[in-house]
């Protein structure tokens, strides 16, 4: 691997990763993903709901660029399942925020009325209508609002679909070593170490998830992007009872075609740790079982939890400060499977042509 040279070189496999390397690839760019684990998605991209949601009422850049690549899913679902035979189950479900006292009503209400007068959709629903479509709901609820736009997807399914469908075009995969440095000549990046040895690049992306900050640190550049526990409990409800997101009690309920339950999920400040507490699961449970009492009678398959890379202005999209061929795409926090899409266009339009269809400017890093 001494002389080994590619056109781009991605450090890291999670589903931004394969989604950069996928839409690269398609526009027959030579693409070298790095990724220390055995396979890709084995972090974030793996333990996320796979929820898909925006809820915002403003044309904000972070608002304008959830719903860019909300927009993306159906068509980049077809092309996938086209390209690679793997489903990765989008169904566009709608999210029901339920809510159970007029403080909370209040601010759905009044979000659902903002979201109509700017031309978004959004409905809200009684007691009543929101029990016609979702039987299971407590009948102690106050009523919902309807994100009819919502949806989901598996997403394991979707990081293998992304790196299947990159590879089907020519990239390549290096597992199980870390990047441990880069290598510059002239003050420019010129290459990556793996294993002891120099990988050649013209670009580098930097896709790493919470472990961005450390690689951007070899570059002397200092990056705040924190790992923030999730923990997310599986449960079993034969046949199944929801055909909805359910939101409301500061937790999600993520109904799968399968019958499985997923509630999620904390937001823990605590490192780079991944165990799951009793604590952390009782509380999902618990508030499930108030929005739905009917879950007290299902199965509980496992728990687990993962590390969303949190930074305060995120996410960052762009080249760093001071280098004209190292891309920075990391710090999608709890958004990062709804991100993928448009991450995946916008860095490779930035790589192609340097001007990307949306403006990566209020997502750039700033110097220091």
């Amino acid at each position: 691997m001494n002389q080994n040279t590619t056109d781009v070189a991605i450090i890291g496999g999670g589903i931004i990763g394969c989604s950069i390397a996928y839409q690269l690839a398609k526009k027959q760019v030579n693409v070298l993903v790095i990724e220390k684990a055995s396979r890709v998605g084995t972090e974030a991209s793996w333990a996320g709901a796979g929820i898909l949601t925006s809820h915002a009422s403003t044309h904000e850049p972070y608002p304008e660029l959830c719903r860019a690549s909300l927009a993306l899913y159906p068509t980049l679902a077809t092309e996938l399942k086209a390209e690679t035979e793997i489903d990765i189950e989008f169904i566009r479900s709608g999210t029901l925020s339920v809510f159970f006292d007029e403080a909370e009503a209040a601010g759905l209400i009044g979000l659902a009325e903002r979201r109509i007068n700017r031309g978004f959709t959004a409905e809200v629903l009684t007691p009543e209508q929101v029990r016609q479509s979702e039987p299971a709901i407590s009948k102690s609820i106050a009523g919902a609002v309807l994100f009819p736009e919502d949806g989901h997807v598996k997403n394991p399914k979707m990081v293998t679909a992304l790196a299947k469908g990159a590879a089907n075009l020519g990239t390549k995969f290096l597992f199980g070593n870390p990047m441990t440095g880069f290598v510059r000549e002239n003050d420019r990046v010129i290459g990556v170490i793996v294993n002891s040895e120099v990988i050649h690049a013209d670009k580098f992306v930097i896709a790493a998830g919470c472990w961005s900050g450390h690689l951007t640190g070899l570059l002397d550049l200092s990056l705040s992007i924190s790992p923030v526990k999730g923990q997310i409990v599986l449960l079993e409800t034969i046949p199944p009872i929801f055909q909805r997101i359910i939101d409301g009690l500061g937790i999600y309920i993520v109904p799968r075609a399968d019958g499985k339950i997923l509630l999620g999920a904390t937001a823990e400040f605590v490192g780079f740790d991944k165990t799951t507490s009793v604590d952390g699961v009782k509380q999902m449970i618990d508030a499930a079982v108030e929005i739905a009492p009917q879950l007290a009678q299902s199965t509980f398959v496992q728990t687990w939890a993962g590390l969303r890379p949190y930074y305060k202005r995120g996410p960052c999209l762009g080249y760093l400060p001071g280098l004209d061929n190292v891309i920075l795409a990391s710090g999608h926090y709890k958004n990062g499977i709804l991100l993928a899409p448009i991450t995946g266009q916008l860095i490779a339009e930035l790589i192609t042509t340097g001007k990307p269809s949306l403006s990566l400017a209020p997502f750039e890093l700033a110097a220091v």
